[in-house]
């Protein structure tokens, strides 16, 4: 009898089927380019946001294509919006990871976001780098997936245990948001708050996206509250902040890493005046004390003709170390090699002013530490160094 052939779709189709079977894809190389993905909002409530990190990623990717690239290969970014929302999230990761057949995928935007896509990246053999999203099972257990945005959960403990330092007589209540970024926040603030021995005299929350917090704040002010932990983006301390300024309510507010950021002010005014929150770098500025930083502000502003902020470092910074990992490994770029080269990689703090990281076989996470910034005259002032929670 005649050998029966398998029609070449059928085997493409096989292998595709195989890849997650295999654990690493090695899809998105050739010898002239590797291709990243990101998911980012770019039409929803951190439009602002993911607008500076493209710029910051783009701006590390163009410094490494004009220097000629990797081991001779151009870096390419493929974009989709998620607009915040889950559902239109998980068809932007499945685009990338099966249709664009992307390397890896890098920087996405929101901590549900990130978590509810990872999945779809892990089971295609697609490695998930850098979210900008703050939750423990974005590196845990330790798989195809690298963090250096320190959880909520470790922020929450923090918070709570450096404010504490400061005073200890305090009557603490929240704010969150009711998503996994609250979730996250919360048990981080309960583990804290059982290490102080104490306990909330009053907490709240609200949807995402919305826009009226007078409910909430009317709350908080009738609990008599005067520290309030808030689990809360840019547009939603705003919002707050601005609240609780009309009806005379003057707690300490202290957000997270999703409230730091250069456009608060721009948009608050003397409403946010005081407020502080955790970051992961200083905020840069034009007179910054560091000769490297001002120049990158610099280049930043001359490039896009606005003032970099917190996310457009973070941009930058992630890709720096994508593109320092790419050069590790060298030619002979794989899945594997790439992880085996992360997993034995150190950062030292850098000129952007991040704190030093180290990855590896066992560890996914860069560094636990975040300082502490607080808003004064219209600018971030770091009142405590890295700290670890």
């Amino acid at each position: 009898m005649p050998r029966m052939s398998t029609p070449r779709h059928r085997i493409a189709a096989i292998a595709l089927a195989l890849a997650p079977l295999c654990g690493f894809a090695d899809q998105g190389i050739s010898r002239s380019e590797v291709v990243f993905g990101t998911i980012q909002d770019l039409s929803g409530p951190l439009a602002a946001y993911s607008k500076e990190t493209l710029n910051g990623m783009n701006m590390r990717i163009e410094e490494a294509n004009a220097a000629g690239g990797v081991a001779g290969r151009k870096i390419r970014l493929l974009v989709e919006d998620s607009g915040y929302d889950t559902k239109k999230a998980m068809l932007a990761a499945q685009k990338l990871a099966q249709s664009d057949r992307i390397f890896a995928v890098a920087g996405s935007m929101g901590t549900s976001i990130a978590l509810t896509t990872q999945q779809v990246f892990i089971d295609a053999g697609v490695l998930n780098l850098f979210p900008l999203a703050s939750a423990r099972g974005l590196y845990d257990p330790p798989e195809m997936k690298f963090s250096f945005t320190v959880p909520y959960y470790h922020q929450g403990v923090g918070i709570v245990k450096a404010l504490h330092a400061t005073k200890a007589d305090r009557k603490w209540c929240s704010l969150v948001q009711d998503d996994d970024l609250g979730t996250e926040l919360m048990a981080g603030v309960e583990a804290g708050m059982k290490q102080v021995g104490k306990s909330l005299v009053e907490r709240t929350s609200y949807k995402r996206g919305a826009t009226d917090f007078s409910s909430q704040v009317a709350r908080l002010k009738g609990a008599g509250c005067d520290t309030v932990i808030l689990g809360t983006t840019l547009r939603e301390t705003v919002g707050t902040a601005n609240e609780a300024k009309k009806v005379g309510f003057a707690p300490q507010f202290i957000g997270t890493s999703a409230a730091y950021s250069h456009l608060l002010p721009k948009l608050g005014g003397a409403a946010v005046e005081g407020i502080m929150a955790t970051a992961f770098a200083p905020q840069p500025y034009a007179d910054d004390p560091v000769a490297a930083a001002r120049q990158w502000y610099a280049a930043y502003q001359g490039k896009y003709k606005e003032e970099p902020g917190q996310f457009a470092l973070m941009g930058y910074g992630l890709m720096d170390w994508t593109i320092k990992t790419l050069e590790k490994v060298g030619p002979n770029l794989s899945t594997k090699a790439f992880i085996t080269a992360l997993e034995s990689s150190s950062f030292p703090r850098d000129k952007l002013g991040f704190a030093p990281m180290t990855f590896s076989k066992t560890k996914h996470l860069g560094s636990e530490a975040v300082l502490i910034g607080q808003m004064k005259n219209g600018r971030w002032v770091t009142v405590t160094d890295y700290t670890q929670p």
